[in-house]
């Protein structure tokens, strides 16, 4: 067996320099290093490697990646391979995953591995788009890989929005790994590694075959335009003396002050003027691997519908069946048409990537296609975009309308701190959309909608489901449309029992920090940060968060913020509204009574 390691040398967060001519990270210069999802690929690879077979790690990136890439054959790497061509600079995800096809056409491999995300980007798309081109089964989020005894079978526990999934596969296939499978490969603590066994191969865009304008920002069928600031602009009221019952007392007036003021959803300027308002269709896939409604997909058909009045949209539902509740929350959302994909469960991403692009292929007044951020919506939506040759934006958070008509996505860009706005050359433009970005705005009563038959879903024979370890449903509400969400962070772990009757008492959704959720206190689907849910409530409740900003920018559509912090320096208390220094041993009970109140 021959495998294949995707590594992508990334620059480190603090020498990260802007190319404002390309509008993305410049990677030649500044410290350079290996993306770390890609070297846990990396290890995983080594050990599964047996007497004969080989290792190569393929990387496309600048010259300054080479010294990087280099060192992976001193780690055991049998054969190192960069892809660098100044042509290539600015090249998208589909370019990339185009680019990774064509030198995996030449130095085949059975099992293809990588990361599932970088972080640069963190969107995880190149690794579907490349499986849709190689025409392989894709694995998503790996934390255990093991090979058996003879052949090329493989048993994988995969990460799931709810818990984990068991699946058995063999090669050909592509395997995308999550953070716990493995320590990243490095050399050893000395700093001591074993000789160089052999060179780094150079390959630039044409000895692959590719023509300038088929590659870099020419060839990509995503442009990057404005680079916004659209962060809340919070005035942070800290209230840090006093006997505790005074600063809640305090605080509770000034969150009463900022609730009463109108709602800024009701004042949100529009993009500017549009000279040709679009009309046709936009298709969201609202269903889940579990053939369920994914009700995250409400807010965005309801921000499709108030973007592009004249645009109707089209859910595609891939199931054994929709439920009539399911078609009615649809229908008040906005949606004019459901199509239901009839799929066998779990709903294979390849067959109803397969299903949803014939769908699109048919309506040639699609101006739209948009998906979950989840690791099932963004498989279909990788596959989708490499099937048609689409431009794909990942982890949108915002929707609007070109001057001419045409979709324009925000993503966030460089850690969070600023929004990319995302464009496509091709038309339905494709997305991934952040769970919680939109609130869905549903109206009263029962809304009559269509519902059709389309395509059915095939499923992926390569690929053999064989169990599902779901997280215990603790009964609250969804974070994406809850009008309270509570946030715990590490210093209130202790206090989880109370906090998590405070927020049944509240109504609120529990949500927590990503350390709190490594910690295996709640589960991943209550994750909110740069890499896990963005929300929107009327109030949100930090409690012992300390504030980093990949936590507080999935805060930043929150109408009202409150944090509860002993540490007055904590960063928490410069980004939310109202805050209040104390522990949440003393704080908490005084709340749990007077929050009802505040809406």
């Amino acid at each position: 067996m021959e495998f294949a390691v995707l590594v992508k040398v990334v620059p480190a967060a603090e020498s990260a320099k802007f190319d404002p001519v390309r509008k993305t990270i410049r990677r030649d210069e500044g410290e350079l290093f290996l993306n770390p999802f890609d070297q846990r690929a990396l290890r995983v690879a080594l050990e599964l490697r047996r007497p004969g077979e080989t290792v190569t790690v393929v990387s496309m990136g600048p010259p300054a990646a080479a010294s990087a890439v280099q060192e992976t054959l001193a780690l055991g790497v049998d054969r190192a391979i960069l892809v660098s061509d100044p042509i290539l600079a600015g090249s998208d995800s589909l370019v990339t995953a185009r680019v990774l096809e064509r030198v995996l056409a030449e130095h085949p491999a059975d099992l293809v591995l990588c990361g599932k995300w970088t972080t640069d980007s963190e969107t995880g798309q190149v690794p579907a788009e490349l499986a849709e081109l190689l025409g392989r089964p894709l694995v998503t989020a790996a934390r255990r890989l093991v090979r058996s005894p003879v052949g090329d079978a493989f048993e994988v526990t995969v990460e799931t929005e709810t818990g984990s999934a068991r699946a058995t596969f063999a090669a050909p296939a592509v395997v995308s790994v999550g953070e716990k499978i493995a320590k990243p490969a490095k050399r050893a603590e000395d700093g001591t590694a074993v000789p160089s066994l052999g060179n780094l191969l150079r390959i630039d865009a044409a000895q692959l075959g590719f023509a300038a304008d088929e590659v870099g920002l020419r060839g990509s069928p995503t442009v990057v335009g404005a680079l916004l600031d659209r962060e809340p602009r919070r005035i942070p009221v800290v209230f840090d003396d006093g006997a505790p019952e005074e600063r809640v007392r305090r605080a509770l007036a000034a969150l009463r002050t900022l609730l009463a003021r109108p709602s800024p959803e009701a004042s949100r300027p529009d993009a500017g003027p549009v000279d040709r308002p679009p009309s046709g269709t936009a298709f969201v896939l609202v269903s889940d691997d579990r053939g369920r409604l994914d009700r995250g997909t409400l807010g965005t058909i309801a921000e499709l519908r108030r973007i592009f009045p004249n645009v109707g949209v089209t859910a595609l539902f891939a199931g054994d069946r929709i439920r009539p509740e399911e078609g009615e929350a649809l229908g008040s959302a906005g949606a004019g048409s459901v199509v239901v994909l009839s799929a066998a469960l779990p709903v294979s991403a390849r067959g109803a990537a397969t299903a949803v692009g014939h769908v699109m292929q048919r309506e040639p007044e699609a101006i739209a296609g948009l998906f979950s951020s989840t690791m099932f919506g963004r498989e279909v939506a990788g596959r989708v975009a490499a099937r048609l040759g689409l431009g794909l934006t990942g982890d949108a958070v915002s929707i609007a309308c070109g001057p001419a008509g045409e979709v324009r996505y925000a993503k966030p860009a460089f850690g969070g701190g600023i929004l990319a706005e995302i464009s496509s050359r091709t038309r339905p433009a494709l997305a991934t959309v952040r769970s919680g970005s939109f609130a869905p705005r549903t109206s009263s009563g029962s809304v009559p909608v269509s519902v059709g038959s389309g395509p059915a879903v095939a499923p992926d024979e390569s690929l053999h489901w064989v169990g599902r370890d779901d997280d215990p449903d603790d009964g609250l509400p969804d974070p994406a449309s809850a009008r309270i969400v509570v946030s715990i962070g590490v210093g209130a772990t202790p206090m989880l029992p109370q906090v998590r009757a405070a927020s049944a008492r509240w109504g609120a959704a529990l949500v927590g920090t990503r350390r709190v959720v490594d910690a295996g206190v709640l589960p991943v689907a209550r994750q909110v940060g740069l890499t896990g849910l963005w929300v929107a409530p009327q109030l949100g409740i930090l409690l012992g968060v300390r504030g980093s900003p990949n936590h507080l920018i999935a805060w930043r559509q929150a109408r009202v913020l409150l944090a509860v912090n002993p540490d007055r320096t904590a960063p928490v208390l410069t980004g939310v509204d109202v805050g209040i220094v104390g522990t949440c041993e003393e704080i908490l009970p005084l709340l749990v009574d007077e929050i009802p109140h505040l809406l």
